[in-house]
């Protein structure tokens, strides 16, 4: 197999005789996608557009017939969608598999994120492996709660300041990232994110992905006797929407009601800035219950990841 060197301006890349990719403009792609991703997943979504610039769009065509899409780059593709009635599928996910066996650095995994059920046979079938981790989306409108917080607790809003790397961080990150090890660790979430250590919860990417708003309603609680910092939930942008970061509460804490305030206190902040908030959750994770009973619709459940696992060096 030849290898295929990757830029992000190349307007064109065969897939076969019969089969090609071409670079699309996102708007316009992002159109589609809201169209033909999938019809479950996209109700969901449904005033989403998918025309995030952070990985290339590109459509797919057969001959001079545009048939779907799909977004990729070396190492990575998600977003693959077909335009009816054309049903090849598996046929299609094969030669793009190849395709990128030539763009990427195979000292590192291929991988395919959240794969939908319409999809991860074909994903599968192409020799793709699946993790073993199944989540959904949730979301419910934001709205208006009275909350009546326990006066031995403490109620706060986190502050970001500059890193001095170009970045952002928690003032208290540290402290966050003490509650987030209690919170999670040894946990099967912890085990998705592959976090074990006290540096592995330090939050990095959160602060980055927020503004004022949200960050104003994220919660840190405090338990104002021991000056503890027992509970937070961090709010971040889904592309445009505001979502559920990270919530937790350290275990002999639990059953008085926080996660639930944490919440309220987040939707009722966020109503008339975002009509939604949203919270990805994996299949088996307790705190389900939370979201449901707090009205909360679940979406469709996902593969996460799928990959084909990187080259071992000789």
């Amino acid at each position: 197999m030849s290898l295929t060197e990757w830029t992000a301006d190349t307007l064109q890349y065969d897939l076969s005789d019969e089969y090609s990719i071409r670079l699309a403009d996102v708007k316009e792609w992002g159109l589609f996608c809201t169209v033909y991703y999938d019809m479950g997943y996209v109700g969901f979504f449904r005033e989403e557009e998918f025309n995030s610039s952070r990985c290339s769009a590109y459509w797919i065509y057969q001959g001079e017939r545009k048939v779907g899409g799909v977004r990729m780059e070396p190492n990575k593709m998600y977003h693959l969608f077909l335009i009816p009635p054309f049903q090849q599928g598996f046929e299609i996910v094969k030669l793009l598999k190849r395709k990128l066996m030539q763009w990427s650095d195979r000292s590192k995994r291929i991988v395919t994120f959240e794969i939908l059920p319409s999809q991860a046979d074909w994903f599968a079938r192409a020799g793709f492996w699946p993790a073993e981790f199944r989540c959904r989306w949730m979301q419910r409108p934001t709205d208006h709660f009275d909350i009546e917080w326990d006066p031995r607790w403490s109620v706060q809003s986190p502050k970001i300041i500059e890193n001095g790397t170009g970045g952002l961080k928690y003032v208290n990150e540290e402290e966050i990232a003490r509650c987030d090890l209690e919170s999670f660790g040894g946990s099967l979430e912890a085990a998705r994110r592959k976090q074990k250590s006290l540096e592995d919860f330090t939050p990095d990417e959160d602060p980055n992905y927020t503004n004022e708003i949200l960050t104003q309603a994220s919660t840190l609680v405090y338990d104002q006797e021991t000056g503890q910092l027992i509970a937070n939930c961090r709010l971040c942008l889904q592309d445009n929407q505001a979502a559920v970061y990270s919530i937790g509460v350290i275990p002999s804490y639990r059953g008085r009601g926080l996660a639930s305030q944490m919440l309220q206190r987040a939707l009722t902040m966020l109503k008339g800035q975002y009509p939604f908030l949203r919270l990805y959750v994996m299949e088996g994770n307790d705190a389900e219950s939370v979201y449901l009973n707090l009205g909360f619709v679940q979406g469709v459940q996902e593969i996460q990841t799928m990959y084909i696992p990187e080259e071992e060096s000789e």
